[in-house]
């Protein structure tokens, strides 16, 4: 159960870029249909307020939970409103095979940073930061900057979202482990976005081993995956692939969540025993799926009672 609970929940691996596109068309279509949904369910309890509320009276549901679900489809709907809409560009750009000018990125701004479990360096230079290319001219996503366990985007222009880290650790992955002919451990471990403290308490660590490894000019004292100059020339080749999706997912609202899931083995209201995994970051396709399905499932509820109210005590 555990570990179907992880599988659903984290971050699936991307293969290619025509994966890659199809997820961020699917997550712009989420925030669409979460949108609209919303909107359906405020215009249906205001068209049949006088029967739900007619309903409630002569049953034993008290009224103001229909001033619940009104609140909850119309907060819904403000938070998803700006996904709608910019999830409606995105869509119109993949139609239209056009690229999106990025509004320009504030001049002291944090780049998004995630921590990786191993620290990443070149071969050819040693504890030496280097930068990986995300496309060129009007598609380009400026760069991945790689010191160590941290990776920063540095762009003049739009941020990438959490997926694109996702996207490049896995590449790397692959690359290095047709090199190595075995599975390559290495692993996002701390998202900035999520948990700022935690993830440069990490990464000061890393600094620290670093330094210590050239004072002392013993090798590396972190565990380090070291990519060759062909190895990094094809993950920028893989990374130019998506840079236009990139970019059109750069517009979507990058909304990041951790995950839990419990399974109660004596149920409440005891609770004295349950079972729980967490997950780091939640994959937002999950997240706003299972969001979409309960706003669906109320929305059906209501549909259902207008369509064939049922049958209630007269006065």
């Amino acid at each position: 159960m555990a570990n179907l609970a992880r599988m659903v929940i984290s971050e699936p691996e991307i293969g290619d870029a025509r994966h890659y596109a199809f997820r961020v068309k699917i997550l712009s279509a989420l925030y669409i249909a979460h949108f609209a949904a919303c909107l359906v369910g405020c215009g249906l309890l205001l068209w049949q307020s006088k029967l739900f509320v007619t309903l409630a009276q002569r049953s034993n549901v008290e009224t103001l939970t229909l001033a619940f679900f009104f609140v909850f489809f119309a907060y819904l709907a403000t938070l998803t409103s700006r996904g709608a809409i910019t999830g409606s560009q995105v869509l119109y750009h993949f139609w239209r095979g056009t690229t999106p000018a990025l509004p320009p990125r504030a001049a002291h701004a944090d780049p998004p940073t995630v921590a990786t479990s191993v620290a990443i360096e070149q071969a050819a230079a040693p504890l030496t930061p280097f930068e990986l290319r995300i496309g060129q001219g009007e598609t380009g996503m400026g760069c991945f900057r790689i010191d160590g366990a941290r990776i920063a985007h540095c762009a003049a222009h739009g941020d990438c979202n959490n997926n694109a880290f996702a996207y490049l650790v896995g590449q790397i992955r692959t690359v290095v482990g047709r090199r190595t002919g075995a599975p390559v451990d290495v692993a996002i471990v701390e998202w900035k976005k999520l948990d700022e403290e935690t993830a440069e308490k990490y990464l000061s660590m890393v600094t620290f081993a670093a330094n210590l490894s050239r004072r002392l000019d013993a090798g590396p004292l972190w565990p380090t995956l070291q990519l060759q100059p062909d190895e990094c020339a094809e993950i920028e080749r893989r990374l130019d692939e998506v840079a236009r999706t990139l970019r059109l997912e750069a517009l979507l609202p990058d909304w990041e969540y951790r995950g839990e899931h419990k399974l109660p083995i004596i149920p409440e209201p005891l609770g004295l025993l349950t079972l729980s995994v967490d997950e780091r970051r939640v994959d937002p396709l999950t997240s706003m799926g299972a969001a979409l399905v309960v706003v669906i499932l109320a929305l059906g509820v209501f549909a259902y009672m207008a369509i064939w109210p049922p049958w209630v005590p007269g006065t």
